[in-house]
């Protein structure tokens, strides 16, 4: 009878324990980081020190029940807490999401500093897949590098995403997005590679929405006059890859020796020099019906002053340099 009694003791706090394991946990916002390679045990032991469930034991009895893989990352957790909460958010790795703003005419450079900053992945990781030809020729893209196809807009991705995977979802999002664009410059028969680089420069020499045809028409001009296109940008962009910018352009920049250097080499540089958004695309496709050869920008409205002669353009040159007086 004692040890029958004993028995339905230990098994009423048992119970007890187990019912108490269950219960939910309230959490002010708390992110708990589980590490790659983590054993499931430990993991338990980690989100048991964090405050995120009242037992090991609850999750240890929902794991023996489920056997779910249990996925390492980031993860974020607010409220009533219940350990079924959490095991399925493991399970299904539900992991906390950063938000990435990649803004009109960010380069890969631009975009690799910006996943560092936002802990997603390393920035030279990233660079190292989007410099790989191999990647692009996966989509079916004759370009080197993915520049120019890694669309801007606003992204969510989990801390340590693998960069395929970053440039994967931001290329789906440029096919997406860029439909109709596409769709009529295949029926123009203009290469999609041509046009996104012919966009990137427009993007990275004015935010004007009412320029951008202007700039993409000189730009097909000095193309069709066999003239080199003298864009700065362009310069720029070669100053970047080699690790050089200085956040100034000067008179000696214009004369580095990089193909994407168009003061020094014809014709359009070998891809996109940044990801340009579908203003821009657009007016690549659809440039105005305009003889303008050259362009130079005033520095205090940041207008561009265009012109179909050297002759006028030198004209422009000494206004804009007066202006600055």
């Amino acid at each position: 009878m004692k040890k029958l009694i004993l028995f339905s003791l230990i098994f009423f706090i048992l119970l007890i324990y187990i019912s108490y394991a269950f219960l939910p946990v309230y959490i002010q916002k708390k992110t708990v980081e589980i590490p790659y390679g983590t054993p499931t045990l430990r993991i338990f032991e980690i989100l048991y020190e964090e405050g995120i469930v009242r037992s090991r034991l609850s999750l240890l009895i929902i794991h023996v029940l489920k056997k779910s893989k249990l996925e390492a990352g980031e993860y974020e957790f607010e409220g009533y807490v219940t350990p079924f909460d959490v095991y399925r958010k493991l399970s299904k790795g539900i992991h906390k999401l950063h938000r990435v703003v990649v803004r009109e005419g960010s380069n890969i450079y631009d975009i690799a500093k910006l996943l560092e900053k936002e802990g997603v992945c390393k920035g030279e990781d990233f660079l190292r897949f989007a410099t790989d030809e191999s990647v692009p020729r996966s989509y079916g893209l004759s370009t080197a590098t993915m520049e120019g196809f890694l669309f801007p807009d606003t992204y969510f991705f989990s801390k340590n995403t693998h960069p395929l995977r970053v440039i994967d979802t931001m290329y789906r999002n440029f096919l997406e997005k860029t439909i109709q664009v596409r769709k009529e410059a295949a029926e123009k028969g203009v290469p999609l590679e041509e046009l996104v680089t012919v966009a990137s420069m427009i993007e990275k020499e004015t935010f004007w929405e009412d320029e951008k045809p202007l700039i993409a028409a000189v730009i097909y001009n000095r193309l069709k006059m066999r003239m080199k296109l003298q864009i700065d940008p362009t310069v720029i962009y070669a100053l970047k890859r080699k690790g050089l910018w200085k956040g100034k352009l000067s008179k000696e920049d214009l004369d580095i020796d990089d193909p994407y250097n168009t003061y020094l080499y014809f014709g359009l540089p070998p891809t996109p020099i940044c990801n340009p958004g579908l203003s821009s695309l657009w007016a690549a496709l659809r440039p105005a019906k305009v003889r303008y050869l050259y362009f130079v920008v005033d520095p205090k409205t940041r207008r561009h002053i265009f012109s179909t002669t050297y002759a006028q353009h030198r004209k422009n040159i000494r206004r804009v340099k007066r202006s600055r007086r």
